[in-house]
C-alpha cells in the first residue's frame, strides 16, 4: 500500500472553507498532519475538527517538521513566493493558491526552487478542474471546431465590499479583479491556445472606494497567425446597497448568479462555456456538471497523484509562469496605455 501524503494547510481564512473539505474527502490518499496560522482562535477551532492534527502559529516551525511532506498555502498574494520558496527549499511539495505570485520574477524564483530541490510545485488554478472545462480543452486539441482563432470571455459580477480586509490593499493583492478572477480566465485562454500571446493591450479602472485596485477591465490578446482573445470583466454589474440593511436593486455576485461566459470560435464551429458548469458545441450541450466545490477535490487529488507518480502536475509552477507573464503585461499596458509585447 502506498504511503499517504502528509499534508499541512497554511492559512485558515475564507478560501480554506473550500479546500479543507477536499482534504477530508481524500483521506484515502492523504493525512492532514498540521494546521498553520497566526490566529490562535481559528487554529483551536479548526483543530477540534481533526483527530491528532498538529497546530503551529510559526510557519518556520512547520517547515522544519519532518512529518510534513507537502504544504497547501492559502495566503495573501504577497506571501505566495516567500512561503512557497521556504517550503520548497526545505524539500516540501507545495500547492499554492492562485495567482501564483505578485509578478513573473517571483514566479520564476518559485519554479526554480522546485526544480533545484526536486519537489513538486502546483498552482491552484482550481477552475480548470470541472469536467465541462476539461472537455472543452480536449475538443480544442481534437480540432472539433477547426483551428482556434478567437476566445471571448465575459464576467459581470457585483462586489461592494471585499471579502477579506487584505483585498483592500493593492500591495498585498497585486491589483484587484485581475488577480482575483482574471488569473482564472487568462489561465484558460493560454491553456487553450497552448502558447503565449505576442502582445497585450489592457485598460483598467477602479470605481469603488472600498479598494484601490482595478474593478473594471478590458484586455485584448494577440496570439499572431490570426489568433486572438478578448476579456471583459466588471465587479460593478449591480446596484450598491442603499444602507446596511438591504439593496436598492438586484445584485449580481458569486458563481451562482454572476454572468460568466466564454466563447471559443474556430474556423469550423464554436464552443460556449456557461460558467464552468455547461459546455455547448455549435449550440448542442456536450457536458454538464453540478455546481459544487468538487473541483477543489479534483485539484488536490491531481497534486497528490503527481507527487506519487513522480510527474509534473497540471497547472505546475513552470506552466503557470506563462500566465504571470500575461498578467504583468496587462498591468504594464494599463500603466503606459500602450500595446505591450510579450517574450515567449
Amino acid at each position: 500500500m502506498l504511503q499517504k501524503l502528509r499534508l499541512a494547510v497554511v492559512g485558515l481564512g475564507r478560501v480554506s472553507k473550500s479546500h479543507l473539505p477536499a482534504v477530508r474527502e481524500l483521506a484515502h490518499k492523504m493525512d492532514l498532519v498540521a494546521l498553520v496560522t497566526r490566529d490562535e482562535g481559528k487554529l483551536r477551532q479548526e483543530a477540534e475538527q481533526w483527530e491528532g492534527v498538529k497546530t503551529y502559529t510559526s510557519y518556520d516551525d512547520a517547515v522544519n517538521d519532518p512529518d510534513i511532506d507537502a504544504f497547501l498555502l492559502l495566503l495573501p498574494h504577497d506571501l505566495h513566493a516567500e512561503y512557497s520558496i521556504k517550503a520548497l527549499r526545505a524539500g516540501k511539495h507545495v500547492l499554492v493558491e492562485k495567482p501564483m505570485a505578485m509578478n513573473v520574477k517571483e514566479a520564476e524564483d518559485m519554479a526554480l526552487a522546485a526544480i533545484e530541490n526536486g519537489v513538486t510545485l502546483m498552482v491552484g488554478q482550481s477552475r480548470r478542474f470541472f469536467s465541462p472545462v476539461m472537455e472543452s480543452i480536449k475538443k480544442v486539441r481534437a480540432n472539433e471546431i477547426g483551428g482556434l482563432i478567437n476566445i471571448n470571455a465575459l464576467l459581470l459580477a457585483h462586489m461592494n465590499k471585499p471579502a477579506a480586509d487584505w483585498w483592500k490593499d493593492e500591495s498585498k493583492i497585486g491589483g484587484f479583479i485581475i488577480p482575483l478572477w482574471g488569473s482564472h480566465i487568462l489561465d484558460y485562454i493560454v491553456w487553450a491556445y497552448d502558447k503565449m500571446p505576442i502582445s497585450v493591450y489592457a485598460q483598467g479602472h477602479s470605481n469603488n472606494p472600498n479598494w484601490s485596485g482595478e474593478d473594471e477591465v478590458a484586455i485584448s490578446l494577440n496570439f499572431g497567425e490570426g489568433q486572438m482573445a478578448n476579456v471583459l470583466m466588471s465587479f460593478n454589474a449591480g446596484v450598491r446597497p442603499a444602507d446596511e440593511e438591504g439593496l436598492t436593486g438586484k445584485r449580481i455576485w458569486s458563481t451562482q448568479n454572476s454572468i460568466y461566459e466564454r466563447y471559443l470560435i474556430g474556423t469550423n464551429g464554436m464552443m460556449q462555456l456557461k460558467d464552468e458548469y455547461e459546455l455547448l458545441l455549435n449550440g448542442e450541450k456536450q457536458a454538464e456538471c453540478e455546481r459544487t466545490n468538487a473541483n477543489f477535490t479534483w485539484q488536490l487529488e491531481e497534486f497528490a497523484d503527481a507527487i506519487r507518480e513522480g510527474r509534473e502536475p497540471l497547472a505546475s509552477g513552470r506552466e503557470i509562469i506563462r500566465v504571470m507573464k500575461v498578467i504583468d503585461a496587462c498591468f504594464e499596458s494599463m500603466r503606459t496605455h500602450q500595446v505591450v509585447p510579450i517574450q515567449p
